[in-house]
């Protein structure tokens, strides 16, 4: 892949403001520091060990030359072998202009402005010096007092902004998590049809829960293979519109798409027997996935070895079960099901792209380059992380937020400041930590309960 300046203008296209607008810019830093994360940890003592990284030496040499022509300088630091698992090295970040640092020297080193890793915080982000902007994806639904995020949150960053949820709840426009849900959707119909490959007497149709990115990735996918010869794709009834919009997308008339109600909806499991696979993506803005089949339904209609494929997993999967406690850790979930679904091949794995590191790296860049040049903007402009984000609160939260894609200029900036503002999740200020609505209400009240009982203040704004 080959990531240049006219790339960069074309997704961030504040960078590209008339020479009349440049002349009316107020720095009041002409540094700023960005700090690449290493996500190496995540995963490390599970089968879903993280080999991704948030951006490429393309991504950072792009960034470097655009604030050059702005003026500013951009330093970019990247923590040792970052890259390493998705096949690049330090020195390919060091020909980009990046600088290498290691963990022992984090706590030595001036503040950077912004910090990206493409999961959730890792213990060693709490050794960072001085408050800075975190983005990235957060899993709240994770939480635990002894990991990354918590002890994130005793250093009081300036804020913290949920990769997954910046964009607008309303369409469900997601672009760094779509980025990735169209790996995911992949991936889930590849494992169908390997396990078809091992079981050739399961050919025959498959069917999908969710038709956003995951599920329709999925669904052409499966239809690639000609041991499947239609799909079935479930999504909401109650949005009929979306239901044409994804009939559209689609364009085949091997997939029938229909509407779904509800938990065990007759429809579903009708179509759940005989189905050769099963792949559940469905995703609720802001909150954990939807259940849509109970663990019983699956044992009475599900065809014997059929392959399930739970995407949602991330957000505690598609499956009911009263066995199983909704707070549970992801890994947990997929253990128990894994045990207790005789009837079916259950299958699910937490960070589904890291199948292929490269190819979702160098998409997942492409897709957050627009926020974190942003993000460097508003510091360089505004002063520094506390002011970017104070700059970022003046918007209100906005369910339905304009696509900055389909902008030019300041009116994309403005769209860009607005995704933001949809997905910061957390911002410290003088009384404390404030909790945002976009952390589900049960992952939010686990977060605070654990600040208060380390004697930290917080809050949860109006309406959250």
């Amino acid at each position: 892949m080959t990531y240049t300046t006219d790339d960069l203008k074309r997704r961030a296209p504040l960078h590209a403001l008339p020479e009349s607008q440049r002349r009316h810019l107020t720095w009041r830093k002409r540094e700023v520091t960005l700090l690449l994360g290493n996500d190496r940890e995540i995963g490390r003592h599970m089968k879903s060990q993280e080999r991704r990284v948030g951006i490429t030496p393309p991504h950072v040499a792009a960034l470097r030359q655009q604030f050059s022509e702005l003026g500013i300088r951009l330093a970019v630091r990247v923590v040792e072998n970052a890259g390493a698992r998705a096949g690049w090295a330090d020195a390919d970040f060091v020909h980009a202009g990046a600088e290498i640092v290691t963990y022992e020297e984090l706590p030595h080193d001036a503040a950077p402005d912004v910090v990206h890793a493409l999961k959730e915080p890792s213990r060693y982000e709490s050794t960072i010096s001085g408050p800075f902007v975190r983005i990235g994806a957060l899993h709240s639904g994770d939480f635990d007092a002894d990991a990354g995020f918590a002890r994130l949150l005793m250093e009081r960053p300036a804020g913290v902004f949920d990769g997954s949820n910046i964009g607008s709840n309303a369409d469900f426009r997601k672009p760094i998590r779509g980025s990735m849900s169209v790996f995911a959707g992949r991936i889930a119909a590849e494992w169908v049809l390997e396990h078809l490959a091992q079981n050739p007497d399961l050919a025959g149709h498959g069917v999908v829960v969710g038709g956003g990115k995951v599920g329709i990735a999925a669904a052409k996918k499966l239809l690639t293979d000609p041991r499947i010869e239609a799909v079935t794709l479930f999504d909401r009834a109650e949005d009929e519109q979306r239901l044409q919009v994804i009939r559209q997308q689609v364009a085949d008339g091997r997939v029938q798409v229909l509407g779904l109600r509800g938990c065990d909806d007759p429809r579903l499991l009708r179509e759940i027997e005989g189905a050769a696979g099963f792949v559940l993506g469905p995703a609720m803005a802001g909150g954990r996935a939807p259940k849509i089949v109970t663990s019983a339904a699956l044992e009475a209609h599900g065809k014997r070895n059929a392959m399930v494929v739970d995407v949602s997993i991330d957000e505690r999967g598609a499956i009911h079960d009263d066995r199983v406690d909704p707070d549970w850790p992801s890994e947990k979930i997929i253990d128990f099901f894994a045990h207790h679904l005789g009837q079916v091949r259950y299958q699910a794995v937490t960070n589904m792209p890291r199948a292929y590191p490269r190819e979702a790296s160098a998409e997942h860049g492409d897709a957050i380059v627009p926020y974190l040049a942003t993000l460097l903007f508003l510091a360089a402009r505004e002063g520094g992380p506390e002011a970017s984000v104070q700059h970022v609160l003046r918007l209100p939260f906005a369910a339905a937020a304009a696509d900055p894609q389909e902008a030019e200029g300041g009116v994309a900036f403005a769209r860009l400041c607005q995704d933001l503002r949809n997905g910061l999740a957390v911002h410290t200020d003088a009384s404390g930590a404030v909790l945002h609505a976009i952390i589900p209400p049960g992952d939010r009240d686990l977060i605070a309960a654990h600040l208060r009982q380390h004697g930290c203040a917080v809050a949860v704004p109006p309406g959250a």
